[in-house]
């Protein structure tokens, strides 16, 4: 793992977050990360939208969640195998409902554009396969550098080498440690990636060791939340955000 450079993170980008953001788009009524869950996350009002990147066997970054194709798209395999060219001829609809069958695997510089369209702001989840983190990197700077794009930028994995790179390449976009559990050297933890914050699972949610980060200025997000009661208990122990498949659930709450 390369030395990360100091981080430059002030302010942060944690400030702008809302209180609920668009998991994987608005994934509960549109096939997630597809331009059609992007779109419906905007018409139901979200202002920020989570989606997950990785690379085509030729290098580019792609919006898609698994490393194998099945779940989501008519595809076969390993998508770190297949080309983009390849990968722009599958079905990334029809699994969620045949209405969307000619939704298409969107690169990462084509939702850049449609985010910016629609004043939607990004989480991206770096989703690189196992040895290739440092290719999944570069190929997200180099979309960077080619897409305009005015918007706020989260950046987050479970991957830490992952993150470390983007530390590297990506300097100027803060980062969130994804983890199931908030481990117990989550200090050392974000110190090694220089991630700014710590995105939990809603399963280990403890409220004792959420006050503890938050006393200590530890920005928060917690997925998956899917009621408001949930969310209401959440925001009141100090959790800035919290992923969501249905925006409309949790959007009576300012």
């Amino acid at each position: 793992m390369p030395s990360c450079p100091p981080s430059a993170n002030t302010p942060s980008v944690y400030d702008h977050l809302p209180r609920f953001i668009a998991h994987r788009g608005a994934s509960g009524h549109a096939p997630e990360n597809t331009a059609a869950a992007i779109a419906k996350a905007h018409e139901l009002g979200a202002t920020w939208a989570e989606v997950d990147v990785t690379i085509s066997a030729d290098g580019e970054a792609v919006i898609f969640h698994d490393h194998k194709l099945e779940r989501c798209s008519n595809g076969r395999g390993l998508i770190i195998q297949q080309p983009l060219a390849d990968l722009k001829t599958l079905d990334a609809g029809s699994w969620f409902s045949p209405f969307y069958k000619e939704e298409k695997i969107l690169t990462l510089s084509e939702l850049l554009s449609l985010a910016d369209d629609l004043n939607l702001s990004l989480n991206i989840e770096i989703k690189p396969t196992i040895g290739r983190e440092w290719e999944t990197v570069q190929a997200m700077q180099s979309a960077f550098r080619d897409t305009a794009f005015s918007q706020h930028i989260l950046l987050s994995s479970f991957n830490e080498r992952a993150l470390c790179y983007a530390a590297e390449l990506l300097p100027q976009f803060d980062r969130g440690l994804n983890v199931e559990a908030i481990p117990a050297d989550w200090q050392k933890r974000l110190k090694q990636c220089l991630a700014t914050g710590l995105h939990f699972q809603l399963d280990f949610f403890d409220g004792g060791v959420i006050r503890q980060l938050r006393e200590q200025g530890v920005p928060l997000a917690c997925f998956t939340v899917n009621n408001i009661v949930d969310a209401q208990r959440l925001w009141e122990a100090g959790v800035n955000a919290v992923f969501t498949d249905y925006i409309e659930r949790l959007r009576i709450t300012p």
